[in-house]
């Protein structure tokens, strides 16, 4: 149940980013002031992430739910990712865009790759928390 109950929260937090967070800051914001929040959002979402892996696999070995630990091992692992290979990178590009007087094509597909790569980590979390928590219907039926 403990760790249903860990996934749901973070399928809920998953939810809320891609619902609210996202759309109000690119709407409300200036693209400047969208990048500062962001620089500073991901770094936390990230580590919740990674948190939240951490968590599954604990419950999991704890409750002798060996798919559902290694699935927390896999969100884990790729929030780590996430956090320490793929957001400096994607930093360091939109970094080097914003200092040029004409956006370069390359840095553009750079930043576009990296960007992608981490929102497809990201979404693989989520998918397997939905995984645990159907799984985990399926074995209470």
């Amino acid at each position: 149940m403990l760790t249903a109950l860990i996934a749901a929260a973070w399928v809920g937090a998953i939810l809320i980013f891609i619902v609210t967070v996202s759309p109000t800051v690119f709407q409300a914001l200036s693209m400047e002031q969208a990048s500062r929040f962001l620089r500073a959002y991901f770094p936390k979402l990230f580590l919740l992430e990674l948190t939240v892996g951490a968590a599954l696999v604990f419950s999991g070995l704890t409750y002798a739910q060996w798919w559902f630990a290694m699935s927390g091992f896999a969100i884990a692992a790729m929030a780590a990712l996430n956090y320490w290979v793929l957001m400096p990178a994607i930093n360091r590009v939109s970094d080097d865009l914003s200092a040029l007087a004409e956006p370069d094509p390359r840095l553009k597909r750079q930043f576009g790759r990296l960007h992608g790569a981490s929102t497809v980590l990201f979404g693989l979390g989520g998918l397997l928390s939905l995984y645990i928590l159907g799984a985990y219907w399926r074995e209470s039926q």
